[in-house]
């Protein structure tokens, strides 16, 4: 995670844009690795959606290594002000791709139209899904918009001036105000979703972290004694979508527009980002147990590494087929994070003895040197595929840690 936040003394060249650049400060990458789909991915870009599940883990990598806290606090500071600059309604930039005169004719077939270069004013600029490290447009073709993003930011954001409350700012109220605002207006639309696909429809995890963004925001406008029926609303009309997707035996579908059998691991991973201990989202929530319960049968039965394990490891969905659909890192973490959770709130030992088999699979199939977690593991032998560096997963690593020791902790004071 630190070696890919603020990392302004690496530099990427990619020769068939012609494209050279170095990450600004406060920019977080979603990989360091220099990929050129060859066959790894090329992921040296700044997500929103990934870098607000990054910020989110910040005080546990303070609690991680004490001795890392000034740097922590420095990115944050950085984070929240690159973060308005590549959010910015005002901002303006040449209405054509920058890259379109030195880009090779073999990669052409990858570059942004012009178009979406002109279109990038007001509003658009929080549909973006990512950024170049150094905060300028992204001029390759991508799925858009994304909707997670300001969302997840903002409820990431609420949550890291909790834990840190020194990061307090006009600057940081100005980000979580123009997340909140941007999400109430769209929230429930349909957008691209976590996994990048198309078409556009109305994913169960970015309406979660709409929903929880969105409560979270109506309760801090009521706290400063501000008007909150506006986000109330909005957090009432996404929950009602998501109650659409439930099914009648229990858990949530992956969306409104997708098959009626499709479960998808990303709904686990947004009921565990709002970390909810009641209501209908909860981590305990009977919904959460069954939409989990019906994952863990899909996966125990598609990948062959499950033979004879206590638990499966966890993928995306059942027909993914990126890198040919295997297990990944963030997922399979997740799973081990939730149950820790359940345990620590309900000293189920059962639910941790889940967790703990979880992390002893990816004990098992993580790479050595320890610190470097990739994206996935093969079906079938468990080796790296996909990126081998995925700061997503080093952060899920982090929550799935602190989240054992909670459950330690809660188990032990029940003796």
């Amino acid at each position: 995670m630190r070696a890919a936040t603020s990392a302004t003394e690496l530099t990427r060249h990619r020769p068939g844009f012609g494209w050279t650049v170095r990450p600004a400060p406060g920019s977080i990458l979603a990989s360091t690795r220099v990929a050129n789909w060859d066959p790894e991915p090329d992921y040296f870009h700044h997500w929103i959606r990934d870098s607000a599940i990054v910020l989110r883990a910040v005080p546990l990598a303070i609690l991680a290594d004490p001795g890392a806290r000034s740097f922590w606090l420095q990115a944050c500071r950085d984070f929240i002000l690159f973060s308005l600059h590549i959010s910015d309604p005002a901002r303006r930039v040449p209405p054509s791709n920058p890259l379109r005169n030195s880009t090779r004719g073999s990669h052409l077939k990858f570059l942004r139209p012009d178009f979406e270069f002109a279109a990038l004013t007001g509003d658009a600029w929080l549909e973006e899904p990512r950024v170049a490290p150094d905060g300028t447009p992204d001029p390759e073709q991508w799925g858009r918009p994304q909707d997670d993003g300001p969302a997840l930011r903002a409820s990431a954001m609420m949550a890291l001036l909790d834990a840190l409350p020194e990061l307090g700012s006009p600057e940081a109220e100005a980000l979580i105000d123009r997340d909140l605002a941007h999400s109430a207006r769209i929230g429930g639309r349909p957008c691209i979703g976590p996994w990048e696909e198309w078409p556009p429809r109305r994913t169960s995890f970015t309406l979660l972290a709409q929903w929880d963004a969105l409560d979270r925001g109506a309760t801090r406008a009521a706290r400063r004694n501000t008007s909150h029926s506006y986000f109330r609303g909005a957090a009432d009309r996404v929950a009602a979508l998501i109650q659409q997707t439930r099914t009648a035996q229990g858990g949530w579908l992956e969306s409104l527009e997708a098959p009626d059998d499709r479960f998808d691991s990303a709904t686990v991973l947004a009921i565990l980002h709002a970390g909810r201990h009641d209501g209908s989202f909860a981590l305990t929530s009977s919904d959460t147990r069954a939409t989990v319960s019906h994952l863990e049968t899909i996966f125990a039965n598609l990948y062959p590494i499950n033979n004879g394990r206590d638990v499966p490891a966890i993928g995306r969905w059942a027909e993914d087929v990126y890198f040919d659909g295997n297990p990944w890192y963030p997922t399979t973490l997740g799973f081990a994070d939730l149950h820790y959770r359940i345990a620590a709130l309900t000293t189920d030992r059962a639910a941790f003895a889940k967790a703990e088999a979880w992390m002893a699979l990816i004990e098992e199939v993580a790479p050595a040197p320890a610190g470097a977690l990739p994206e996935q593991f093969d079906r079938n032998t468990g080796v790296p595929v996909s990126n081998l560096d995925l700061t997503w997963s080093a952060a899920a690593f982090l929550e799935a840690a602190a989240s054992r020791d909670t459950a330690l902790q809660a188990m032990a004071g029940s003796m």
